[in-house]
């Protein structure tokens, strides 16, 4: 087992013994807690010098549940007070509100110095409460309790400086970036638009979504055409479509990956009206934005893509996502998926807990360097940071750098909890935090390859099985976002 494992489920376990040696209100008991304590705070220190502080899934969370749960048992002693605690948690609320605001518009918000300082000033305050509690039960002089009172005052108040502080920079950080990000692209200005709706998605059997594809139509002055799901979905259109310079694909996200794969439209910019079940494209071309708002005029802004293309055993296919693993498996049990939209997904996702494999070895040749990733459960490979359902993944990415982003869930510990550690990186993900067992990835280009084949799927389709798979960027595509 890693350095950073052992000593992480050391410093889990040793917690409900610090927090009975407090209860037990004697000196010796006392002094054995401020021991343990400083042991686990050095402890993460020891993890961090080890150079393995990412291979524990526990680890980033363990000082967070250590300083808290102390901090409550000092409270509940009457020797802590409730508003330093409040504003301490609050903080963390507040920063990972503020981590899913950036999140919606691809900003990766790392933590700052001053949220740094306000974990080392917590561990400051423990050590005072953890000193006064012993001189206290140890009949020491009052001098000294009255020196361990005022320390302990000095750290509560520079403590919540600190978070109040941490938490206006995160804000205007945020705030920053968010205005910065908005003046990205180029202005389109207003020309021939040309919609094509796929009448069979089941977002087009929803009054409120065909009420707003009407005021989409109506206020861009736009000709609306349907296509078939059937055949060539695009092929009964090929004579208009090189009249209009803008084409708005009205459907699902496996809509827009055929417009993709269809030549005549590699050369159009083209938007996304969502009308499908997932519309995991929506969280891209219209980052922070709810439904309502396609129904208001806006302007779009265009911008480059990359367009990816993966190459397995049965064939090629371009693509602007991809996931190897138990999310391919979640499309595979997803019969009639554009039936029920979510529900469909959800009960997929349930059966998968038990009717899948999540526990795969990959050799990955990234740019001609090889990694093992032995227990992977799940792997996104794309150029758009999809999760499904407007949630990211991809935590830091450039949509046209010429480069494909992976994000892979290596477990490092037992393999029994790999479908637990999927449901865990659903919140981690959306919140932009590379903590354990997330690895975020990045090359031209990326190849994979498992002795057991793996499931696939691409752009919400499911693919199949295979034992290798290439992915690269093949061109780019001019796309209109807001």
């Amino acid at each position: 087992m890693a350095i950073a494992n052992t000593v992480t489920i050391i410093r889990m376990a040793l917690l409900p013994i610090v927090i009975y040696s407090i209860f037990q209100e004697s000196e010796a008991w006392a002094l054995f807690g401020l021991i343990l304590f400083v042991f686990m705070v050095f402890s993460e220190y020891i993890i961090h010098r080890s150079g393995q502080k990412d291979n524990s899934f526990l680890d980033p969370f363990s000082d967070k549940v250590m300083i808290v749960c102390l901090l409550i048992v000092f409270m509940a002693q009457g020797t802590f007070g409730i508003l330093p605690l409040l504003v301490f948690i609050l903080r963390d609320f507040v920063v990972n509100g503020i981590r899913t605001i950036g999140s919606r518009y691809d900003i990766v918000l790392t933590e700052d110095i001053y949220g740094k300082g306000t974990k080392v000033v917590q561990y400051f305050i423990l050590f005072f409460l953890f000193i006064k509690d012993y001189l206290v039960y140890g009949s020491f002089e009052d001098e000294l309790i009255a020196l361990a009172d005022s320390g302990l005052y000095v750290f509560i108040l520079l403590g919540m400086l600190l978070a109040v502080f941490s938490m206006g920079l995160f804000g205007y950080t945020c705030w920053k970036a968010v205005n910065l990000k908005k003046t990205e692209g180029k202005e389109v200005e207003e020309s021939k638009m040309l919609i094509l709706a796929n009448s069979k998605s089941r977002g087009y059997h929803d009054g409120l979504r065909r009420r707003l594809l009407r005021l989409f139509v109506r206020k861009r002055k736009a000709e609306l055409h349907y296509i078939s799901p059937n055949g060539g979905m695009f092929n009964e259109h090929k004579k208009i479509i090189p009249k209009f310079p803008l084409i708005v694909v009205a459907g699902g996200d496996g809509s827009f990956e055929s417009a993709l794969n269809y030549s005549p439209l590699k050369r159009k910019a083209l938007g996304f009206f969502p009308l499908g079940a997932g519309n995991a494209f929506y969280s891209y071309f219209y980052k922070g934005k709810g439904f309502a708002y396609l129904g208001s005029k806006f302007q779009f802004k265009e911008k480059m893509l990359d367009v990816l293309e993966l190459e397995w055993e049965k064939g090629k296919k371009q693509t602007l996502f991809s996931s190897i693993g138990i999310d391919a498996e979640v499309i595979r049990l997803t019969k009639e998926r554009t039936v029920r939209g979510f529900w469909d997904y959800f009960n997929a996702s349930l059966k998968s807990i038990v009717k899948v494999r999540s526990d795969y070895d990959f050799e990955l040749v990234i740019d001609g360097k090889k990694q093992l990733w032995e227990n992977c459960c799940n792997i996104t490979l794309a150029k758009v940071p999809y999760y499904g359902y407007g949630m990211r993944s991809l935590i830091n990415y450039s949509p046209d750098d010429g480069k494909v982003y992976g994000l892979g869930i290596v477990n490092k510990h037992s393999s029994l909890l790999n479908k637990f550690l999927r449901v865990w990186c659903l919140v981690l993900a959306p919140l932009r935090l590379e903590y354990p067992p997330l690895i975020s990835i990045n090359g031209k280009e990326i190849m994979l390859k498992s002795e057991v084949p793996f499931p696939i799927q691409a752009g919400g389709e499911f693919l199949g099985y295979s034992q290798w798979l290439k992915i690269k960027v093949v061109r780019q595509q001019r796309v209109l976002v807001i």
